[in-house]
């Protein structure tokens, strides 16, 4: 391999994720000390001053570290009380595609869902009126807090399952079941404590998240005052705001190593209370938290399916009065009358889709290679690090750097953006199924005088195929569900399902919210089908010929 291809490599990694970051921290930086033209006062004084700042950052604590910490519960219960049961591996099966719901779309299902006049009131309370004594999105954050845990909670279950081959769990419970402990001891006391360890950069990757979210904020989250993320997109949308905009991410990373650090607290304390507990010789469990766990766990999903079954049903209702538990009359008219709108908004959609999940494979399959050659060194930990900056904190600075050299607006930009966001979860998907692939296929291919590009077009790549589909879906789903960097580096020029549905939610008829987030919802579930279905199709054809 030529020294220019791995030059090549490792400028892509440099423009991926060294550029957009430095342009990013350091364009923040600089419009946060009101140095950006337009910026009457500093901005630091202005986000420090605001009213609302110490409210923000409560609310942004409460619901990242809660949210956390239930979608970890959930997670650790469901693979508890499922391991070894069949019906378990059928919900591993749906994991994948539940990975790709977009946050919009969830959170507006919830709505429809948990609002006083929503599907679980139609269903379970015989009631003319709505209640009123409760809302949704609510003033404590506790409709953001059970979104964000929803959303969460499959990802850490599904990075659980990816681990557990490595930690062998049966043999661990096996050595355990022969000195007299409880099943339940045996994951609590053995098990656990392993898969947490591993569990750790999941975990930051979630947190960050959590405390960092835009679009579910929105959808979800208390209006006054929003948490910190939602502020500082409010500031950055006021006139003369970018300074004080900027200066509000730069408090938002701060919190956020606020939240990590109490996250960590959170954990050592609990780590402690393990141990002690790990030594003092009980044998028996406790079953008598299962049935609560197992109700949970059926709560939650419950909601989740009531959630997302609920958009195509609002989009195709034409009349829907409340206590009503199902439209009373369908229609499509509203799908046919706005279909130009949608079809337009589909469109861009599409494109910047494609293009970023193009642009992701290929870097990844790049690089993969490379290091499989011995080319490029072990990265793993570097691919993370977009996914653990507040995106707010570093776009700002990139929309002001894009501003200053003229490229705001375009859609090579917003592809960009798309990319550095899609990439991480590529290669992360990616990385143990090709290091995994036994080397004797391409020995005995060369063995037969094929050169390297045949071995790899020909041999590697098809036998890649499945994990390749994969994380083509999950990049496809990651670009789906981009809110703010599209909002941003776009101007609003380029209007995509996802800005349309956080921009347009609560002003416009249930019905047309209900067609955008049912056409986001099934833009990602269609390409997991067709990664399902493409690879058998290929491998039977490939047989038959």
């Amino acid at each position: 391999m030529g020294r220019a291809l791995r030059a090549l490599v490792w400028l892509t990694l440099a423009a991926a994720f060294g550029l957009p970051l430095a342009l990013g921290l350091a364009g923040t930086a600089i419009a946060a000390a009101g140095a950006f033209p337009g910026s009457p006062v500093a901005g630091w004084m202005a986000a420090i001053g605001d009213p609302r700042l110490g409210a923000a950052i409560t609310s942004t604590l409460w619901t990242g570290l809660g949210a956390t910490a239930l979608a970890l519960l959930l997670a650790l219960l469901a693979l508890v009380i499922g391991w070894g049961r069949p019906w378990f591996r059928a919900v591993a099966a749906w994991l994948p595609p539940m990975l790709a719901v977009p946050h919009a779309a969830l959170a507006v299902g919830l709505v429809f869902v948990l609002a006083p006049s929503g599907w679980l009131v139609r269903l379970w309370l015989d009631s003319p009126r709505p209640p009123t004594w409760w809302t949704v999105p609510d003033a404590y954050g506790l409709s953001l807090l059970v979104g964000l845990a929803l959303k969460e909670f499959p990802f850490l279950l599904f990075t659980a399952l990816a681990l557990c081959p490595r930690l062998d769990p049966d043999r661990w419970i096996k050595q355990g079941r022969v000195l007299g402990y409880s099943p339940i001891r045996c994951w609590t006391r053995l098990v656990l404590p392993q898969l947490l360890h591993q569990l750790r950069l999941p975990i930051a990757v979630v947190l960050a998240y959590n405390l960092s979210v835009v679009d579910m904020a929105i959808l979800l989250g208390p209006g006054q005052p929003p948490t910190l993320a939602a502020l500082v997109l409010e500031w950055f949308n006021q006139a003369g705001g970018r300074a004080k905009a900027s200066a509000g991410a730069w408090l938002l990373l701060a919190v956020m190593g606020v939240g990590f650090a109490l996250f960590a607290a959170f954990g050592w304390a609990v780590r402690v209370w393990a141990r002690r507990r790990r030594v003092n010789g009980a044998r028996s469990g406790h079953a008598v938290w299962l049935w609560p766990a197992r109700a949970l766990l059926a709560a939650t999903v419950a909601v989740a399916a009531l959630a997302l079954v609920s958009l195509p049903l609002w989009s195709l209702s034409q009349r829907w009065r409340f206590p009503d538990s199902l439209p009373g009359a369908w229609t499509t008219r509203f799908w046919l009358d706005r279909w130009n709108q949608l079809g337009e908004l589909l469109s861009h959609t599409l494109i910047l889709g494609l293009a970023s999940t193009a642009l992701a494979i290929a870097a990844a399959v790049i690089w993969l290679e490379l290091e499989r050659l011995r080319q490029v060194p072990r990265l793993d930990g570097i691919w993370t690090v977009p996914l653990l900056l507040p995106q707010v904190c570093v776009l700002l600075g990139w929309q002001s750097a894009s501003l200053w050299v003229g490229w705001d607006g375009r859609a090579a930009t917003v592809i960009w953006a798309h990319w550095v966001y899609s990439l991480p979860y590529v290669i992360l998907m990616l990385a143990d199924a090709w290091r995994a692939l036994d080397p004797a296929f391409d020995k005995q291919a060369r063995v037969l005088g094929h050169g390297y590009l045949g071995r790899l077009w020909r041999i590697r790549l098809p036998l890649m195929a499945r994990p390749l589909l994969s994380a083509a879906a999950v990049a496809m789903a990651v670009s789906v569900a981009q809110y703010l960097p599209t909002l941003l580096l776009s101007g609003g020029r380029i209007p995509t399902l996802t800005t349309e549905l956080v921009t347009s939610f609560g002003g416009v008829d249930r019905r047309m919210i209900g067609a955008l987030a049912t056409l986001q919802l099934a833009l990602p579930l269609v390409c997991f089908g067709l990664a399902l279905v493409l690879p058998r199709i290929w491998f039977r054809n490939r047989k038959h010929a």
